[in-house]
């Protein structure tokens, strides 16, 4: 075999075992922080209107209007956030399994997310391009805040 096709297979397993272990940590992650238990909707809205609560009347980073028809709305700040954040949490609540999930991921792990590198690929639509540079600038606050009533809520924010 020749020698150029011998380092081209070296380095695509360097990079396969990189994204294996990258996955890996990612699931570690999500899975140790992860509480799930059971809860009805009412609980839910409950704990989603407690978080939002500390964060007043700022619209959240990302607004999903009409998820049909692609109205999706990413309020970019015009100043960056003074706070750091470092961490970002999600509550969901899904009537089909009557779960009440909660998580939390380190925000430096969100750089690996496909969203990201494909908004830094310009993949993603330009109004749909959110990378964690935008979740940083925007600061500590609700990130989506989205459900359908009694089927299922979603929220996401950053501390």
């Amino acid at each position: 075999m020749r020698t150029w096709a011998k380092a081209t297979f070296w380095v695509l397993g360097v990079v396969a075992a990189g994204i294996a272990v990258l996955a890996g940590t990612g699931a570690y992650f999500v899975f140790r922080h992860m509480d799930t238990r059971a809860g009805g909707e009412a609980e839910a809205i409950q704990a989603i209107e407690a978080v939002k609560a500390r964060y007043g009347s700022r619209p959240p980073l990302v607004e999903i209007v009409d998820p049909r028809r692609g109205d999706i709305r990413i309020n970019r700040p015009d100043e960056p956030s003074a706070a750091h954040v470092d961490t970002v949490y999600i509550l969901n609540w899904k009537r089909e399994t009557r779960e009440l999930s909660r998580t939390d991921v380190p925000l430096w792990l969100m750089r690996f997310s496909t969203v990201n590198i494909a908004s830094r690929l310009g993949i993603t639509p330009e109004r749909f391009r959110l990378t964690v540079g935008d979740i940083e600038r925007y600061g500590p606050g609700v990130i989506v805040d989205y459900g359908s009533a009694g089927e299922f809520r979603m929220l996401m924010w950053v501390e």
